[in-house]
């Protein structure tokens, strides 16, 4: 399997499934210093910056975050860790995006399961791939959700830079 890296500031920090689920404490107050819109400057990533040991956060508009954790055994100095946005941490996101800020309160972040992990969906997706240039007519999904744009008023936030088997090494 491809080992799979984060590309943070130009370096590629090596990226994991997180293990366990983190808490997080989100302040009202933090909507000053925060960016609406921004992944690596939201309220949520301003309250994961304040744990021990976190160098940077990524909250995506979709339900994957990546934090890049403080880690001496790495080549790079920072291993990052992907989760996965429960609704109730998504509902205060959403609301920051599109009324401001969300009063103070504790958020989760869960390790993902085995289906929403990155290479259990990047399997999924060659497999579907396949079948298609195979012959094969693809499945129609179910109902789609509205885009961000329509439900929210708010663009999409940018994707999340994950590169297969390139690596950078800190200088």
């Amino acid at each position: 399997m491809a080992t799979r890296y984060y590309k943070h500031d130009g370096i590629n920090h090596p990226l994991a499934e997180a293990e366990y689920d983190t808490a997080f404490k989100v302040f009202k107050s933090d909507k000053r210093k925060s960016v609406i819109g921004d992944p690596s400057a939201c309220i949520e990533a301003m309250g994961l910056k304040r744990l021990p040991n976190v160098a940077f956060a990524h909250i995506g508009s979709g339900g994957d975050a990546y934090v890049g954790y403080k880690d001496s055994q790495s080549t790079t100095g920072i291993t990052v860790r992907h989760f996965v946005i429960p609704a109730a941490s998504a509902k205060v996101r959403d609301t920051f995006d599109t009324k401001g800020a969300p009063p103070t309160q504790v958020i989760m972040l869960k390790a993902p399961t085995n289906g929403r992990t990155l290479s259990h969906r990047a399997s999924i997706g060659k497999r579907r791939r396949d079948e298609i240039k195979a012959g094969a007519k693809p499945k129609k999904r179910g109902p789609q959700k509205n885009q961000r744009i329509h439900r929210l008023g708010v663009s999409p936030r940018p994707k999340a830079k994950v590169v297969k088997d390139e690596v950078s090494i800190a200088q």
